[in-house]
């Protein structure tokens, strides 16, 4: 489940790396999303379930918080592996889009019809292996636009999510 959450952050990812002439902004979304999806299910899986709790918190995400702080230097390792890119240019890369896919989800979460609490131990218990409160496909469907616990996506809604987060 967690892949796919990362991956509706796709559009506006790419928009932000494309703003800081990357490349191949989609290649670079795709390895920052793996990554991010490898590192928190490691530390789901070690107890550490910080970084899900903030991402779905609903409050405003910064930089300098130390759950970014806490990903950052795994997520740069892990992009300069996958992409062979210079620990420079993976730090700048992670320290503009860890804050902005945190923010990204705390947004959603915010007009989800779920509790925010009920979403996040969803999306930990399913990390662990379990069942939460909150049905997969509804779950996807509601942060995404949905809206109707459905589990359907609305892709007029999504696209506007996206257009929002860089006027």
């Amino acid at each position: 489940m967690l892949d796919q959450l990362l991956k509706a952050a796709d559009g506006p990812l790419k928009e932000m790396l494309a703003g800081m002439n990357q490349e191949n902004p989609s290649a670079t979304a795709s390895a920052l999303e793996d990554s991010l999806a490898g590192i928190l299910k490691q530390k789901v899986s070690s107890g550490d379930t910080s970084a899900i709790a903030e991402m779905f918190s609903g409050r405003e995400t910064n930089a300098s918080s130390s759950v970014i702080q806490g990903l950052q230097g795994d997520v740069v390792s892990d992009l300069i592996g996958k992409l062979g890119i210079s620990k420079e240019q993976a730090a700048g890369i992670v320290s503009a889009a860890l804050p902005m896919i945190m923010n990204y989800f705390n947004k959603n979460v915010n007009n989800a019809p779920q509790a925010n609490e009920d979403i996040m131990s969803s999306v930990i218990s399913s990390l662990q292996g379990g069942e939460g409160k909150v049905n997969p496909t509804d779950l996807l469907g509601s942060l995404m636009g949905g809206g109707k616990g459905d589990g359907g996506m609305d892709l007029g809604g999504l696209m506007d999510m996206g257009k929002g987060l860089f006027k």
